[in-house]
């Protein structure tokens, strides 16, 4: 899709802690009303996902909290920390205030409203 484009280029993104986000392969859907962005997260709560619009850009940032079994000594750790990060520019379609966001099985969907003067919008031709 044109008109809401990914503003990372790269497959990775270093944070300010030194941990490596991988971007997330989305699905990006648009009916006459609104888009949908479609995120697999897997591994991640709900709480530890954050969601931030500025400046006309939405990011989407989400972090696994891998945390330690106390009962058991540590053999072998292969599984890393593992976060994401994406932004979207929304190019001022998109009606920010109100997008909204739900999150289930690993998956998170975000609904985008189009501003009004972006909906498509049919035209009557009269019979004279």
């Amino acid at each position: 899709m044109d008109l809401i484009k990914n503003k990372e280029s790269n497959d990775t993104v270093e944070s300010t802690r030194g941990y490596i986000y991988s971007v997330p392969d989305t699905d990006i859907f648009e009916d006459k009303d609104k888009y949908t962005i479609t995120f697999d997260l897997p591994g991640i709560d709900k709480e530890d996902i954050n969601l931030k619009v500025e400046k006309d850009v939405l990011t989407i940032t989400a972090e696994s909290k891998k945390q330690p079994l106390d009962s058991y000594e540590t053999l072998r750790e292969e599984m890393e920390f593992t976060g994401f990060q994406r932004s979207f520019n929304l190019n001022g379609i998109v009606d920010s205030n109100r997008i909204s966001a739900d999150y289930k099985d690993g998956t998170l969907s975000l609904t985008l409203p189009k501003k009004e003067e972006q909906k498509t919008r049919e035209i009557q031709i009269k019979v004279s």
